[in-house]
């Protein structure tokens, strides 16, 4: 639900200072999901940082000029979480060099979601910007879990920086090698000479080598790919150029 929706949130208030009427709660943040507003607020009494209190948010929706009402179910939810994040965002940012990862050894990257790689030398970068090359949009936090992506490495030379295929943190695809494997299952769909647990083994062995070519059994992995596509030569053409080409860039990197 969440990866369709438009939500941005705004911090009003990282360490709460308590409030001197018991009956005013003390807003944490505005979330806008969809255009829709939300705030989030803390107990009146609660004081110090707004994420220890987070068991005790509520969250509420403007209705009218003066009134607001209580929310419950998914959206509570979302607010909860996206303003959760947000706290925990800018605390990690809060003494973060200028260009560098929060590690303090990779700097930051910015790569569109084509996977066309804009910033990865701690060149300071402007955020939400769009690629030079195709027009898509760049990212420079992995969107499953809002990491950081990793440039190059403080004690390696910029010019061997290689595109990051999965996110160092969750293990999951960027947008980039997502958008091959998604393909590379559509192909192997449409392989109507191959029967069903065919394909469904073909694309076991294909996320293996792709996640880690370095891996033990990589190389047989591929054989066993080779050899039970020969009945589809167009898709066994398209997805060993796929593996050799992650294969390298994965070794590259």
């Amino acid at each position: 639900m969440a990866d369709n929706l438009d939500i941005k949130v705004v911090i009003k208030q990282g360490i709460l200072p308590g409030s001197r009427q018991a009956e005013y709660l003390q807003q944490v943040a505005t979330v806008y999901i969809d255009g829709r507003q939300y705030r989030v607020f803390a107990p009146p009494d609660a004081r110090g940082d707004a994420l220890d209190w987070k068991a005790h948010w509520s969250v509420r929706e403007p209705e009218g000029m003066s009134c607001e009402i209580v929310v419950q179910g998914p959206l509570m939810f979302l607010a909860l979480n996206a303003t959760e994040a947000e706290l925990k965002k800018q605390k990690r940012d809060a003494n973060r060099a200028q260009g560098m990862h929060p590690d303090g050894v990779h700097c930051d990257a910015q790569i569109c979601l084509k996977g066309h790689v804009l910033q990865w030398d701690g060149t300071p970068f402007e955020r939400s910007t769009h690629c030079t090359k195709c027009g898509a949009l760049c990212i420079d936090e992995c969107p499953s879990c809002g990491e950081p992506i990793w440039g190059v490495h403080m004690n390696i030379s910029p010019a061997l920086y290689s595109c990051p295929l999965f996110c160092h943190r969750c293990g999951k695809p960027y947008p980039w090698m997502e958008d091959r494997l998604n393909t590379s299952r559509e192909l192997l769909a449409r392989a109507d000479k191959l029967p069903p647990e065919d394909r469904n083994k073909v694309w076991e062995y294909l996320q293996d080598v792709m996640s880690d070519p370095k891996a033990e059994l990589a190389p047989a992995k591929k054989k066993l790919i080779e050899t039970m596509l020969e009945k589809a030569p167009a898709v066994r053409e398209f997805v060993l150029e796929l593996i050799a080409k992650t294969t390298a860039e994965i070794l590259k990197g």
